[in-house]
């Protein structure tokens, strides 16, 4: 009994360290469990915290395990905290992708779809970029499938980023990327508008750029041939004249010109070939060359035409009889003609010595040729002053103390200056001798009691007197332009109101009167007046009008 009672003792105690053992096992397996759970949700806080702290936002179709017969039906949605901030969705994290979608425009939802349904059922990834309903802000889109290495399909996940300011910063970019074309194309044509040769070359001098006209010369039309074979424009002799000059204007840094002769189409060309250095960035030793030619062949020609022409031109003044004398820009006398040389009592041993234009002033200063000059000084400055500042032709008298008047011509010479004397002495006494003569006649009519009008051949009024003003009732300033014979004969209109028709009647008095017959005159005021007309020889008339 004791026996069995210590067994069963003993069974007991057995059996209750074995559980109080099974007890600590289990306990250690819950810890060991709540740990590896304990970490397991800490990771995945950490990853859901790590991926909420991405920069983008992403929406995740979550998949139960494969076993599951059909994990399509129960797929679980998740939108990030990022997601439903940067969409403004008002459901936050709750919000479903048909939410999402319905956000952007129409064309842009279909396509979002169609990704979407292709990265599910394939498993494809995309990427691109699309629009909200706005069409102010955009988003770069893609999705991608995460599964585990034995391809446990985990979910599918698409990622949302907005692109909005970069978008606008890349439409800013190809504006300015356009308008530079742009600017690109306008200098292009304004370079290849001009009418001549025009290059660029590197630091080794090869051909950078060229416009039109250069690919022309060198006879090829396609300007990206000329600059790939590096074509140089050569002279008449083979001679790479612009590339030798550029040579030399690298090593001197100044800009240099040569002339050479180009055969083009049979005919010789003159150019002259310019190269200018420019540096290259911001390095001083790295110099560079811009050239260009211009056609010199017209202006030459144009030089000796007018080096021909001022020769013949010369030769007619030489033997005109106004005295001329042409002084260049210098003062130096360039040309006279004996005219000058006689006119002004010089010798030929003078003029041969090229004297200037003071010493010439001095010279018939001393010949007591000049004009009494109070200040002498003044004039020699205003006589120098055309030099340099004549724009049109002056012109003035000399009255030289011998009696002689010169009228004197000073005009701009593409040499310089050109004077022109002539003498007017004869000329004024003649016109002297007219005007006094007029005076005379003028005189002789105020004191005739009738009124006399005299007519030019032009029939215009030439000389008229008191009485005949006074007896139409006229003004001065009404006779002073010279009016015409019909012009004179309406002014005397107001004195026939009683004519019914006056146009012929004031064509019966030009009839007469051109035709030399005397006629008669009833007034308003019953003044009679007689007309006589008297045709000169040279075709001037007078008409005396007689008053009874």
């Amino acid at each position: 009994m004791n026996m069995e009672l210590n067994i069963i003792l003993t069974v007991a105690v057995f059996l209750i360290v074995a559980l109080v053992m099974a007890i600590v096992v289990l306990q250690l397996r819950i810890y060991g469990y709540k740990r590896k759970i304990y970490f397991i949700r800490r990771d995945r806080e950490r990853c859901n915290e790590l991926l909420c702290t991405a920069k983008d936002g992403y929406f995740c179709f979550v998949y139960p395990d494969q076993k599951v017969k059909d994990p399509q039906k129960n797929i679980i949605e998740k939108c990030s905290r990022k997601l439903a901030v940067l969409l403004g969705l008002k459901s936050g994290t709750a919000s479903s992708f048909a939410e999402v979608v319905n956000l952007f425009g129409k064309e842009d939802a279909i396509l979002l779809k169609k990704y979407v349904n292709l990265l599910q059922q394939e498993g494809l990834a995309f990427e691109d970029v699309l629009s909200l309903k706005n069409g102010h802000r955009f988003f770069a889109v893609y999705g991608n499938r995460v599964q585990s290495n034995d391809n446990n399909l985990y979910c599918d996940i698409v990622w949302f980023r907005d692109i909005s300011a970069q978008t606008e910063y890349l439409d800013i970019l190809k504006q300015e990327q356009q308008n530079l074309q742009a600017k690109f194309m306008q200098l292009e044509n304004m370079i290849d508008g001009i009418d001549s040769p025009l290059w660029l070359r590197d630091e080794q001098l090869n051909l950078l750029a060229i416009n039109k006209k250069y690919a022309e010369y060198a006879g090829k039309k396609d300007k990206d041939e000329v600059l790939r074979e590096n074509i140089e424009l050569n002279n008449n002799k083979g001679e790479a004249v612009a590339l030798l000059l550029a040579q030399s204007v690298q090593k001197s840094k100044k800009k240099q010109k040569k002339s050479f002769n180009i055969v083009i189409d049979g005919n010789v060309h003159n150019y002259d070939v310019y190269e200018n250095p420019y540096f290259i960035g911001d390095e001083l030793d790295k110099i560079g060359t811009v050239g260009y030619l211009v056609d010199n062949t017209e202006l030459k020609k144009a030089k000796r035409n007018f080096k021909i022409n001022q020769n013949n031109h010369l030769e007619i003044l030489g033997v005109l009889g106004t005295a001329f004398a042409i002084f260049d820009e210098k003062t130096n006398l360039y040309f006279s003609n004996a005219s000058f040389r006689n006119l002004w009592g010089l010798d030929s041993e003078f003029l041969e010595k090229t004297p200037t234009y003071m010493q010439f002033i001095e010279t018939i200063r001393q010949h007591k040729l000049l004009p009494s000059i109070p200040d002498f000084k003044a004039f020699k400055d205003e006589e120098l002053s055309v030099f340099g500042g004549l724009w049109k032709i002056r012109e003035d008298l000399l009255h030289l103390p011998d009696g002689r008047t010169i009228h004197r011509f000073r005009m701009p010479h593409p040499n310089g200056v050109i004077f022109a004397y002539e003498d007017v002495s004869d000329r004024l006494a003649t016109m002297r001798r007219l005007n006094d003569l007029t005076s005379m006649q003028q005189g002789i009519l105020d004191n005739l009691s009738d009124a006399v009008i005299i007519l030019g051949a032009n029939q215009r009024l030439k000389f008229y007197n008191r009485a005949y003003l006074k007896l139409w009732g006229l003004d001065y300033d009404k006779v002073e332009d010279e009016p015409k014979l019909e012009a004179i004969i309406s002014m005397q209109k107001l004195f026939f109101s009683n004519v019914d028709d006056w146009p012929t009647f004031k064509q019966i008095m030009l009839d007469n009167i051109l035709a030399g017959h005397k006629f008669t005159l009833l007034r308003d005021d019953n003044m009679q007046i007689n007309v006589s007309p008297q045709i000169f020889y040279d075709g001037s008339i007078m008409l005396t009008y007689t008053t009874k």
